[in-house]
């Protein structure tokens, strides 16, 4: 096993933060994976819903994005800035009606569970042990 030397307390602080930031980057891609695929799975596929009056862009299945805010932390999030539709729609718009298991509409209201509320329920389940497996990943001994 090969070791490392550091010489000052800066330098050890230094090369564990390394360590860190690869760990959280690669637990920010998961999670960007996990809401990609709420979205898919509640949205997308909800079964009480199919449009048969416009064609799905699937801007909104791939605005799922994450990244390093500083020093161990990250944000994972639905980028609406990269959202464009033709139709005139607000791309702000359209994730409220997905937050609230609606299709392009109130009225559009379905009783699948909104991709958010399942999202959430899988951080608070699988968010911080996903976190140690990257840790211990990147050679960081976690309990």
């Amino acid at each position: 096993m090969a070791s490392k030397v550091f010489r000052t307390p800066v330098e050890l602080k230094n090369y564990i933060q390394v360590l860190c930031d690869k760990a959280i980057k690669a637990t920010v891609e998961e999670a960007k994976k996990q809401l990609t695929k709420c979205i898919d799975e509640q949205y997308y596929k909800d079964p009480e819903f199919y449009p048969n009056v416009y064609e799905r862009t699937e801007a909104f299945l791939n605005s799922a994005t994450g990244q390093l805010l500083s020093n161990n932390s990250a944000e994972i999030y639905i980028d609406v800035e990269g959202m464009h539709y033709k139709n005139n729609f607000n791309a702000m718009q359209v994730v409220t009606w997905a937050s609230n298991s609606q299709h392009g509409a109130n009225y559009y209201q379905t009783s699948t569970p909104d991709f958010w509320s399942t999202y959430i329920e899988w951080c608070n389940e699988n968010l911080i042990e996903l976190l140690k497996i990257n840790l211990r990943k990147v050679g960081l001994k976690i309990k």
